[in-house]
């Protein structure tokens, strides 16, 4: 009797429904159009819609005013979650970035699988797990108030899903609201699909790009409204685009015509691709323009409004019924124990007392789990959310996934100069009780080659803590060239070192975006360069063997690590080294004179990056950098220089041999204007100027000056695979000598000192 009931009343339940159509970012336009609705009254009863027309529907079901979705949408946080990448910079703790990675690209092997299956690519373009989250965050409190019956959320609501293994299309009424929104835009090849019992789901564009049909069967409104962003059922052109391409070709034919006697059709080809969310206000805008054109035919089809009043009434009351995302529950599936736990530790899930979780708001368990994925060596699937009324929480129950533990990357510099690099490096990841890194990089370039070979393990105690561990060496050759020199050169001069030495180190996270290390370096640097006797035939040699200790605290939240644009880095440390200096004229055998050399030293570095308000296509730079030691004199000028810290405030810089940019003390600083001319594309300048102590060693009859300056000026486009610039570099300012022009793709990665700076 109930159910007959039920269906009586929805035969007789009249009002008006509003149907979205799918098309990725072109979807935006329906949040225009519910906005023009709203607006005017008209009444909004139930709603459907498939792919991005799914999500909108959704979130307005879910109590999201149209105004909310535009703010969501305009944040920018959209783009973010179709990217499907999790950003280190942002999510990552900055202990665990140590170290620059030149990589353009990246290989993972298994071992421990057939031949022909060790290599892994990926079965899908993009990640899903931010748009996973992201869902979790919009529809799980909507889910838990509406008990997964989709009838009672704000408004009754329904999607269209495809299902691929029975070739049908697949409505869904019920259940978790994340899993039906995301099993609706499954793009085929760009998300994983959504597997429920026997169903593989995919984008239910696929079979019913505009669901009007179940609509209407299911709840026989009096008067359907339609929201249509694309140009219908058109095959692929030449003009569009490799995603646009795959999913047209993957679609039947959908049925976009309305009931002309119960119907209004607002209707736009928006003309982006379906990926395109860097246009949202202008796609947003379209669909409101198009829905107030269309208003005076709503009005008259409507005989009921409704006023603002109302809508925010029926909004507040269902947004009262759902309960907050406080998670205190977590059940992680797919790996080992001692990886389970790892995790757990990792992600703070559990309090001290033994079998008591630790709740935890939606916001910092995906911080957390972003922490963790955004290395790359654990994937995750769609995570099962259910709430709890009697502890009035959320359980979270994920299947994380292992990659594969060896990886290869692939990487280096180009340069229109000598200074070319080609990386490899090979490096082996395991996750148990302990996280445990082991790995060699290899930097090969005519002029710079350098390398490391070593190990890193991370463990939990009361604090995250870490250990490395690793043999570093390196050769640079600046005998042969001035990299890059438009003009005659008077502030360089040509040297050759080599460097080889053992270091350990300890640190810990302070917060999430600094850390405090200690480190100890032993081993050895030779230095060569041009003897003082000028019929002298070779170089003259000098070799210092060292052992040296630094304390350091860091902070960074830079962007980029080459050529950012937004962050700060901020650098103390203090160190202490002692040695043995050994020099070897041009034409002696051996070594003749040792003596021992030691010094302590400080230094501090600040460099800033921030936008100015109110001006988007302008922003701003800084960089101090400040150096003190009591750094000793060695046997001869060059060997003190070439064992000074340097003041290298641009890439050029470091790779050329300038004396006058090198002191045991100093104080410098600069200023980067920057100029966005397109997105990832700007012209920066920077103004740097260096002021050091005297020397005591400077010849006689040269004067001792103490005052140095750089300008540059740059092209910089950040490419999806590495930094690309053009660059022209000044060297002091009181004529037209020691200036470079160089280009750069990708990065151009320097060797730490053994000696600190």
């Amino acid at each position: 009797m109930g159910l007959l009931l039920l269906l009586a009343l929805r035969a007789e339940a009249g009002g008006v429904g509003v149907v979205l159509s799918g098309g990725g970012a072109k979807g935006l336009y329906h949040i225009g159009v519910l906005e023009a609705l709203e607006e005017n009254g008209i009444p909004i009863d139930y709603v459907a819609g498939t792919s991005m027309g799914s999500i909108i529907a959704a979130m307005y079901a879910a109590g999201y005013a149209p105004s909310e979705m535009r703010a969501i949408v305009s944040s920018g946080v959209v783009r973010e979650w179709v990217s499907g990448r999790i950003d280190p910079n942002r999510y990552m703790s900055y202990y665990r970035q140590l170290g620059n990675n030149p990589s353009f690209l990246s290989v993972r092997v298994n071992l421990g699988n057939p031949a022909g299956e060790r290599l892994q690519f990926p079965t899908n373009l993009i990640s899903s797990t931010q748009i996973d989250l992201a869902l979790i965050d919009l529809f799980a409190p909507a889910t838990a108030a509406s008990g997964g019956n989709f009838d009672r959320l704000m408004v009754p609501f329904l999607c269209v899903a495809s299902d691929m293994n029975h070739r049908r299309p697949v409505v869904m009424r019920s259940g978790d609201l994340s899993v039906a929104i995301r099993s609706s835009m499954s793009i085929p090849l760009v998300f994983k699909p959504v597997a429920i019992d026997s169903m593989l789901l995919y984008d239910g564009g696929i079979y019913d790009n505009f669901p009007w049909k179940p609509l209407d069967a299911e709840f026989h409104p009096d008067l359907i409204i339609g929201s249509i962003c694309t140009a219908g059922n058109t095959p692929p052109s030449e003009n569009s685009d490799i995603m646009d391409q795959a999913f047209m070709l993957a679609m039947q034919d959908t049925d976009y015509t309305l009931p002309a006697e119960r119907s209004v059709t607002i209707r736009r080809a928006v003309g982006v691709s379906m990926l395109d969310f860097g246009q949202a206000e202008a796609i947003m805008n379209a669909g409101y323009e198009d829905a107030m054109a269309a208003m005076p035919q709503l009005l008259e089809r409507v005989s009921e409004r409704r006023d603002s009043a109302w809508f925010a009434e029926r909004r507040r009351a269902f947004r009262e019924k759902c309960p907050p995302l406080i998670f205190n529950d977590y059940e992680l599936e797919g790996l080992k124990r001692e990886q389970r736990e790892y995790i757990r530790d990792f992600l703070h899930m559990d309090r001290r007392t033994p079998g008591v979780q630790r709740p935890m708001s939606f916001g910092e368990l995906r911080n957390n789990l972003f922490e963790i994925l955004a290395e790359g060596n654990l994937t995750m699937g769609f995570p099962k959310v259910q709430y709890d009324s009697l502890t009035r929480g959320y359980s979270f129950d994920a299947r994380f996934t292992a990659r594969p533990s060896f990886k290869i990357t692939i990487g280096g510099n180009v340069s229109s100069t000598a200074f070319n690099q080609a990386y490899i490096g090979i490096g082996y990841r395991s996750i148990g009780r302990v996280s445990q890194q082991l790995g060699a990089d290899l930097y090969l370039g005519p002029l710079y080659t350098w390398g490391s070979l070593g190990g890193r393990t991370d463990l939990y105690a009361i604090e995250p803590l870490f250990f490395d561990y690793s043999y570093n060496f390196s050769v640079s050759n600046f005998r042969h060239g001035y990299f890059g020199n438009v003009s005659r050169i008077r502030n360089a001069e040509q040297v050759k070192s080599s460097e080889s030495f053992l270091s350990m180190g300890v640190g810990m996270p302070m917060t999430h975006r600094s850390l405090f290390v200690l480190r100890a370096n032993g081993g050895h640097v030779n230095y060569r360069y041009d003897s003082d006797d000028l019929f002298a035939d070779d170089t003259d040699h000098s070799r210092f063997s060292f052992f040296g200790l630094k304390a350091a605290i860091a902070r960074n939240t830079l962007d980029k690590f080459l050529y950012p644009r937004r962050g700060s880095e901020l650098y103390l440390s203090g160190i202490f080294i002692s040695g043995r200096d050994k020099y070897q004229p041009y034409d002696a055998e051996e070594f003749l004179i040792r003596e021992r050399r030691q010094w302590f030293g400080g230094r501090f570095t600040w460099n800033k990056f921030f936008d100015l308000p109110q001006c988007s296509w302008f922003s701003f730079g800084f960089n101090v950098d400040a150096v003190y030691t009591n750094h000793p004199s060695f046997s001869t000028r060059s060997a003190s220089l070439m064992s000074m810290p340097e003041y290298a405030p641009v890439s050029h810089a470091r790779m050329v041999f300038m004396p006058d940019y090198r002191a045991d003390r100093f104080v410098a600083g600069g200023v980067m204007p920057t100029f966005d001319l397109m997105p990832d594309f700007f012209f920066r300048t920077g103004f740097y100027t260096m002021f050091r102590n005297k020397r005591e060693f400077n010849p006689l009859g040269v004067p001792d000056e103490r005052w140095h300056y750089i300008a540059e000026a740059s092209l910089v486009y950040h490419s999806p695979i590495g930094p690309v610039s053009l660059s022209l570099t000044k060297y002091d300012l009181k004529d037209w000598n020691n200036m470079y022009l160089t280009f750069n793709f990708g990065y151009a990665i320097f060797a730490p000192k053994g000696t600190f700076y």
